[in-house]
């Protein structure tokens, strides 16, 4: 593997990273802005099983996406260094992981965020 090659594939790591970051940054506003706003005085008139199962579920739904989003970015956008000095996008291991996405999908719902910071004050 040539310097060529290696800077090709630094450059596409950086690329799938600004594009999944970008893509966790507006599917978290998306999640936040379409669900009520975390209040705490409400939950604690609620039962702490179902405020825990209420985070189970956005957990799940989080993980959902992280899946969804990991086997669609690669289809709908390729590389746009594909078959530069023989790089295949295919080799990054960035693309099929997608940690930025789930950092940035986690990190921006700051209503999800409020109600995992509730829930870890529970078991003080």
């Amino acid at each position: 593997m040539g310097l060529g090659f290696r800077i090709v594939k630094i450059i596409d790591i950086c690329y799938i990273t600004v594009v999944y970051f970008i893509l966790g940054f507006i599917s978290a506003r998306v999640l936040d802005s379409s669900s009520p706003k975390f209040n705490e005085k409400e939950e604690k008139k609620t039962s702490n099983f179902i405020v825990i199962l209420k985070a189970v579920f956005k957990i799940c739904i989080n993980s959902a996406l992280v899946y969804i989003v990991r086997n669609v970015v690669p289809i709908i956008l390729p590389s746009p260094f594909e078959g530069l000095y023989g790089f295949k996008q295919d080799i990054v291991k960035e693309l099929t992981g997608a940690p930025t996405y789930a950092f940035a999908l986690l990190y921006y719902q700051k209503n999800f965020q409020s109600e995992l910071k509730y829930i870890y004050n529970l078991f003080d």
